[in-house]
């Protein structure tokens, strides 16, 4: 029963400090990391015990990233319904991570050439992990929604800055959270040019 409780107590412990790391992080790229144990209410020395450097922490959250996304993809059942209704779940689901792909994305270290870097290999996970994704555009380009004239890996990449670039108008105040979803989707779906009245 104690090894459980403290078991819980140390994933919740984890868990603050993670999500306090985004926040912090994403708003003051140099912030320290007493600043992230002040963000999550515990000690320095605490956090230390968790994370002993940034480098491990960011690659924590990297880790942390991967299973949010392999999560969100399960829940929008992107094998499911018309494809059209499967990515609107799915983009959902993606700006609830936008904070965290905001950061990811922009951290320094995350932009490291080389190809036997722990980047390298968080995106080679990435992409077993968004399989489903690359399935679902398929199947949207099949059924005609989706443009057949992109590449997968075109519209691939452009879900995921389309999510970083509405984040980071809510991170200026541009955009409330809710108005960032909505254009999001519009601009996916119609893109920014308005329709042109047939004569």
């Amino acid at each position: 029963m104690t090894d459980t409780v403290e078991s819980g107590s140390r994933s919740r412990t984890r868990r603050a400090i993670l999500d306090a790391a985004v926040r912090v992080f994403a708003q003051r790229r140099a912030a320290s990391l007493a600043d992230v144990a002040a963000e999550a209410q515990v000690a320095r020395s605490t956090l230390h015990r968790y994370f002993p450097d940034r480098a491990e922490l960011v690659q924590a959250l990297a880790d942390d990233l991967l299973a949010a996304f392999d999560r969100v993809i399960t829940e929008a059942e992107t094998a499911k319904g018309p494809a059209r209704e499967a990515l609107q779940r799915l983009i959902g689901g993606y700006l609830e991570l936008g904070q965290r792909i905001y950061f990811l994305y922009s951290e320094p270290s995350f932009n490291q050439p080389d190809p036997d870097s722990e980047v390298a290999k968080f995106f080679l996970k990435l992409d077993k992990v968004c399989k489903p994704v690359e399935a679902l555009i398929v199947r949207g380009q099949d059924e005609g929604v989706i443009a057949r004239n992109m590449t997968v890996d075109w519209i691939m990449r452009m879900l995921l800055w389309m999510v970083f670039i509405g984040w980071d108008a809510v991170e200026d105040k541009a955009l409330s959270r809710l108005q960032a979803q909505a254009t999001v989707l519009q601009t996916i779906e119609s893109g920014i040019l308005a329709p042109q009245d047939n004569p």
